[in-house]
């Protein structure tokens, strides 16, 4: 393993993490500024970045990618949906808790961290598994959001809340399917699949806004680390713990029954290692549940990248 490179990717990542906190701790951006660098980095800088990264993948070697999209299908949505349940029928947490719990087990900071980290230790083709990890969690999102809505409807319908609200369900599916996220790697794979190669022109354009992706994105998570109350309680490490290694367990698992032989698996494995998802972060806080524990979780899994990054380096080797 390279010590150099592993550094060298790592601390940038730090360094920029800090200096979002610090602005955050600052007030040198309100909480409407701090969101619109979130959107700007996961709307639009990141979709670019991954459709300009699928299409450099080589036909040949994207229609090889049955299997492993498969896995992170099943690592991603399956577990979410076997997690949720386990907690339900377990009754250890509240309802709109097992929710917000499930989705920090079965997502992760993929889409913010993953470009920053991996391009330096990995290389290019550490973009496609960006990419069809970023469609994997777009998948997973909707159905989330439909327990939540959901959850919240029968809190409030128990309260005799008279207000009217959309239909849980078309939320949910609105919020997923219309994501840049899940789109920007599809029309990317369709261009490779087409045959079609995008003028130079376009490439570059797409790879301006995109270049931003890491720099805004991981700014923007220390301004949501900032604006929340770190505590350290046995809930927050069992997380912390439980969003490292469940997930690469499950995905490493698939990857042996399923018989993966892929050059982005082991990006895959990696990036599963990696700090809870930032929206599940903003779903506590906009449900009022598990909100300083799930921020918590975010600062101690994101800390522990010095030590998960190069373990999963080391174990997939």
């Amino acid at each position: 393993m390279n010590i150099g490179g592993l550094v060298g990717a790592l601390v940038p990542v730090f360094f920029v993490l800090a200096l979002g906190y610090f602005a955050g701790k600052r007030n040198s951006f309100d909480a409407d500024q701090a969101a619109g660098l979130s959107k700007l980095a996961v709307s639009y800088a990141l979709p670019a970045a991954l459709f300009v990264g699928m299409t450099d993948i080589p036909k040949d070697l994207l229609l090889q990618q049955g299997r492993l999209v498969l896995a992170l299908i099943l690592s991603h949505a399956g577990l979410f949906l076997v997690a949720w349940a386990c907690f339900r029928f377990t009754k250890i947490v509240s309802s709109t808790a097992a929710i917000i719990y499930a989705l920090m087990l079965s997502t992760s900071a993929t889409p913010v961290f993953g470009l920053a980290v991996l391009r330096p230790l990995l290389g290019p083709t550490s973009s496609g598994a960006v990419g069809l990890i970023a469609l994997a969690i777009n998948l997973t999102v909707p159905p989330a959001i439909i327990l939540l809505e959901m959850d919240s409807a029968s809190k409030q319908q128990k309260i005799g809340s008279s207000s009217t609200k959309q239909n849980p369900i078309l939320t949910g599916l609105a919020a997923g399917f219309t994501s840049p996220l899940l789109w920007a790697p599809i029309l990317g794979i369709a261009i490779v699949l087409a045959g079609y190669h995008l003028p130079m022109v376009v490439t570059s354009s797409f790879q301006l806004i995109g270049s931003t992706t890491s720099g805004v994105a991981v700014f923007a998570v220390g301004l949501v680390l900032a604006a929340h109350r770190i505590s350290l309680s046995l809930v927050v490490l069992l997380g912390t713990l439980g969003r490292i290694i469940v997930q690469s367990a499950v995905l490493f698992a698939l990857l042996r029954f399923l018989h993966v032989v892929s050059p982005f698996a082991r990006e895959a494995l990696v990036c599963c290692s990696f700090p809870l998802a930032t929206v599940v972060v903003l779903f506590a806080a906009r449900y009022r549940s598990s909100e300083a524990e799930s921020a918590s979780m975010l600062l101690f899994s994101t800390l522990a990248l010095a030590v998960t990054v190069p373990a999963m380096l080391w174990l997939s080797r």
